[in-house]
């Protein structure tokens, strides 16, 4: 659900883990690739323990220029998409 609302209102966003794009480093829990499973599973316990996330996928509103996080939150939390495009747009 928060791919498609952030596309549906042309949201910029990188689809990677801490957005590092020069890497196929996406979590996918149910690759076929165990090591990529099982390096997926370890990256999703980091998450839960340095954020305290219960869901995926996990979002950051990063300003390009400071590289500061703006906001950080998991789960579809369309309110909080809507509320950052207004403020992009």
């Amino acid at each position: 659900m928060t791919p498609k609302l952030r596309d549906s209102l042309g949201l910029p966003y990188e689809n990677t883990y801490y957005g590092n794009s020069e890497q196929t480093n996406s979590i996918e829990l149910d690759s076929k690739d165990i090591s990529k499973r099982e390096w997926s599973e370890k990256k999703v316990e980091k998450l839960k323990a340095k954020y305290q996330i219960t869901s995926l996928p996990l979002i950051k509103i990063i300003d390009d220029e400071t590289e500061k996080v703006l906001d950080v939150w998991s789960g579809f939390v369309p309110d909080k998409i809507k509320f950052w495009n207004s403020k992009i747009n």
